[in-house]
């Protein structure tokens, strides 16, 4: 787990309040809600579907603060040359290794959703894609024991956006960002085929 976040919503320096303006008025033709809004006016007469909307729309606000540091780190995981740092047969225990990368880009999609819950039991859900592409450049990784502990230096540069059905929610570019000297993984993210490394 990283013990340092920077989130989309930080990097893209995202107004959310930009986002639930414009969700709300989505979820009454969205299908999950419409099953929600349908379940819920025949269920309560105390709950008024525009708070419910309202409500859903500000959680839409969330979804941005994705950390884009675990992303990274996992996908980084995938290269081939990172995985030869996990063999103990090149590497022994305690040794570190810096691994610098060469400038690349990262594209991820995800998928999050917000339940809509009424006394306590899920009636529909909201699924919105999100996706967001970095290009990446100065980056350097600290491995130790078959784990990435560290990235060090870099910069990026990107553009995002967030989708709910057909209405877009957020896009923007992304100006070149400096992440500061080093980030540290905490205990760190195991390689693939890293095996046990505890």
């Amino acid at each position: 787990m990283s013990e340092t976040m920077f989130t989309l919503r930080e990097l893209f320096e995202v107004d959310v309040k930009d986002i639930s303006v414009r969700a709300e008025p989505g979820l009454d033709i969205y299908q999950g809600a419409k099953k929600a809004r349908e379940e819920i006016t025949r269920e309560s007469r105390a709950i008024r579907w525009p708070w419910v909307r309202q409500a859903v729309a500000e959680e839409t606000q969330d979804l941005l603060n994705l950390n884009v540091v675990e992303v990274l780190a996992r996908a980084w995981k995938q290269f081939m040359k990172l995985e030869e740092c996990a063999d103990p047969n090149k590497h022994g225990r305690g040794e570190k290794i810096l691994v610098p990368l060469a400038e690349h880009t990262l594209n991820s999609v995800h998928h999050p959703s917000v339940q809509i819950l009424l006394k306590g039991r899920e009636v529909g859900s909201v699924k919105c894609d999100l996706q967001f592409s970095l290009i990446l450049e100065g980056f350097v990784l600290l491995i130790q024991d078959g784990r990435i502990l560290e990235i060090q230096a870099g910069s990026a540069s990107g553009e995002g956006s967030l989708s709910l059905a057909e209405i877009s929610l957020w896009k923007s570019e992304m100006k070149p960002v400096h992440f500061p000297g080093r980030i540290s993984l905490g205990k760190g993210i195991p390689l693939r085929n890293a095996g046990d490394s505890h």
